[in-house]
C-alpha cells in the first residue's frame, strides 16, 4: 500500500502492481497507482477506451475524456501535508507503535473473557495494520457476514472498523494513522468487545 511502507516495490519481481492512494496515503477516494514494466505494459488499456486509446502506456490512463481528475491532483497534496506535519518515516514508526499497543490491547480483552489466544500469527506484517481474531462464529459466514457485522458495529457501536473472514475466521483490523491515539482502542476493548462477545454467543 503506498506510503505503508517507505518503497512498497522494493524487491519485488512483478510485472504489475496496483496501489490506492486513499487509505494510509490520505487522498481521495478514486486516486491510485498503477506500475507496470515489460512487455505486459504495452498490453494494458483501460476498461473504457477514450480519445487517448492510441497513445503509449501510461499515457493512455491519462486521457478518458470526461474522468473526474480531481483525486488525482490532490493525492500530491495529501502526501507533501503528511511529509511536512510529521514526516512520512517518523509517522510510520510511532503509528507502527500505536497499532501494536491497539491490537494488543483488544486482543488481551477477548482473551480475558474467552480464554484464547486473539493474536493470529500472519506471514506478512505491517506495522500500523495489526490483525486481532475475533471470537467464533464470526467468519463462518465468510466475508459477506464480517461485512454485515462492520456495519452492525457502525449502527449499533458508531465505530468505523475493518473487519474481514478467511477460512471460517474473522478478523478485525486495528488500524492507526495520525488522527488516532491511545484512548480509541481502550475505548474499543472496555466498550466494545463485550458487546461483540454477547452477540458471538446470541
Amino acid at each position: 500500500m503506498p506510503a505503508l511502507v517507505a518503497d512498497p516495490l522494493a524487491g519485488v519481481a512483478c510485472d504489475v502492481w496496483v496501489g490506492n492512494l486513499h487509505k494510509f496515503a490520505c487522498a481521495p477516494r478514486g486516486a491510485a497507482v498503477l506500475v507496470a514494466r515489460g512487455p505486459l505494459a504495452r498490453q494494458l488499456h483501460p476498461l473504457i477506451d477514450s480519445w487517448g486509446f492510441d497513445q503509449p502506456f501510461p499515457h493512455r490512463f491519462d486521457h478518458q475524456g470526461t474522468l473526474d481528475e480531481s483525486s488525482y491532483l490532490a493525492a500530491p497534496v495529501a502526501l507533501e501535508f503528511v511529509e511536512q506535519t510529521w514526516g512520512w518515516e517518523s509517522l510510520r514508526r510511532s503509528l507502527a507503535e500505536l497499532a501494536e499497543f491497539g491490537a494488543a490491547t483488544v486482543a488481551a480483552a477477548f482473551s480475558e473473557r474467552t480464554g484464547e489466544d486473539h493474536r493470529p500469527a500472519v506471514g506478512m506484517p505491517v506495522g500500523p495494520q495489526q490483525l486481532v481474531r475475533l471470537p467464533a462464529p464470526f467468519g463462518r459466514g465468510g466475508h459477506a457476514e464480517a461485512g454485515v457485522l462492520r456495519d452492525r458495529v457502525l449502527a449499533e457501536l458508531g465505530v468505523e472498523t475493518a473487519i474481514t473472514a478467511f477460512d471460517g475466521t474473522a478478523y478485525l483490523r486495528v488500524s492507526a494513522h495520525a488522527y488516532n491515539t491511545p484512548d480509541d482502542y481502550e475505548d474499543f476493548a472496555q466498550r466494545c468487545v463485550p458487546v461483540l462477545l454477547d452477540w458471538a454467543t446470541a
